[in-house]
């Protein structure tokens, strides 16, 4: 078991990683991110649905967790530093980032369109299992069937709800953290010319 004087100093180490770590606005008050590239190799995908390729995964992954405690509709600013990404490359790699997201942006207006079909289906069905509950209550006496059919109306409206307050929310979400990738300046920097730049600063 860990002592209470080492959980201390962890934490404290913790406290000051984070400090160092806190969120930078540029001049235009963009969120920036900083992401070094030492060999880019991997930066693209080898697969792609249309001709202009799309960042891999690895890249995705970076940019995602690195705006994790960023909201999702801030403006952002992705500053490259690299010595081995020569012109035409910036060029195609930019090019890459705004596909990938533009592909996830357009998968997620399907999946929340999906969704809300899905709420109007299950609450429809949902009214008329009711409806179907209080006939064979009141009309014809049946309450145990009344009670099923109850509890059955109560699962697809609970479902519809679920779905459209919860899952929907998620998918708004991520819809302006696409966007904001999609609208993110990207500038490439030399690692010597970015270090430079911070000491003149």
């Amino acid at each position: 078991m860990i002592e209470h004087s080492e959980r201390k100093r962890i934490k404290k180490e913790i406290q000051e990683k984070s400090e160092q770590r806190k969120l930078v606005r540029d001049e235009n008050g963009s969120i920036v991110i900083n992401m070094i590239v030492k060999d880019d190799d991997g930066f693209l995908s080898e697969f792609s649905k249309y001709e202009t390729p799309i960042i891999s995964n690895d890249v995705a992954e970076f940019l995602e967790d690195s705006t994790q405690s960023v909201l999702p509709a801030e403006k952002l600013t992705l500053n490259v530093e690299s010595d081995c990404i020569d012109e035409q490359e910036k060029v195609v790699y930019t090019k890459a980032i705004k596909e990938y997201y533009t592909e996830r942006y357009v998968g997620n207006e399907r999946e929340i369109k999906r969704n809300w079909l899905l709420v109007g289906v299950l609450a429809v069905l949902g009214v008329i299992f009711l409806a179907a509950a209080i006939f064979f209550d009141n009309s014809l006496n049946q309450t145990l069937w009344a009670e099923v059919i109850d509890i059955v109306a109560w699962v697809f409206l609970w479902e519809a709800v679920d779905i459209g307050v919860f899952h929907c929310r998620s998918l708004r979400v991520k819809r302006l953290r696409y966007l904001s990738f999609i609208a993110m300046t990207i500038n490439y920097h030399s690692v010597g010319q970015s270090a430079k730049e911070k000491s003149t600063d």
